[in-house]
């Protein structure tokens, strides 16, 4: 077994530091979700000017998300298209790029389209990241290109740390020096999260 030692902790120091990029994202934004007033108190949504325009011919008689897709494309906007909402006068949705959230709204007979957007900035950008892809609206996610390699980066993310964490096992398990303090540190931690556990489930 110690001949794979050396490659691993090889991989182990590089994954590492490929992944951290990524984990630092997703601890941030776990910040900006338990702590939403403070970073409204130092960095409030803008908004944005509205903008009012009209479009030409929009082909109604396909999906939603076709239409939608056919609007945004028009409007020279990019982003996520989510929460399609359309009866017979109008159809409207939001797109999001990571820091800006825009509100579509089409008049159906006119094509009027009135367009507000809010500037949420990159500490909700990383909110959004964290969420994003998730199990809600599943028949719309992954629809913006961005969103499509983002899913694929955050699951290959997901299978690197559980690489990390058996590397990690598999190199401490060679170091004798530390090995008590490991099995110190792996039952406190073990400890906690079952007393959280219990805690939630009780």
């Amino acid at each position: 077994m110690k001949k794979y030692y050396p490659p691993i902790r090889t991989l182990h120091l590089y994954i590492g530091l490929f992944v951290s990029p990524f984990v630092l994202i997703f601890s941030i934004s776990v910040l900006v979700l338990n702590h939403t007033d403070f970073v409204n108190s130092i960095n409030p949504v803008k908004h944005l000017p509205v903008v009012k325009t009209r479009l030409d011919k929009i082909p109604y008689d396909s999906t939603d998300l076709q239409t939608a897709k056919g609007i945004i494309q028009k409007l020279g906007i990019k982003g996520e298209i989510d929460f399609i909402s359309q009866n017979d006068d109008h159809i409207s949705f939001p797109v999001t790029l990571p820091g800006i959230r825009t509100k579509i709204e089409v008049d159906k007979h006119t094509n009027d389209v009135l367009i507000t957007r809010e500037e949420e900035g990159a500490l909700r950008a990383t909110n959004y990241l964290h969420k994003m892809p998730g199990p809600h609206n599943t028949k719309l996610r992954g629809n913006a290109a961005f969103m499509k390699n983002w899913r694929v980066l955050a699951d290959m993310v997901v299978y690197l740390l559980l690489f990390l964490s058996a590397s990690g096992i598999f190199l401490w398990y060679f170091l004798k020096a530390e090995r008590k303090l490991g099995w110190l540190a792996i039952v406190f931690g073990a400890t906690i999260f079952t007393g959280l556990l219990l805690f939630i489930l009780g």
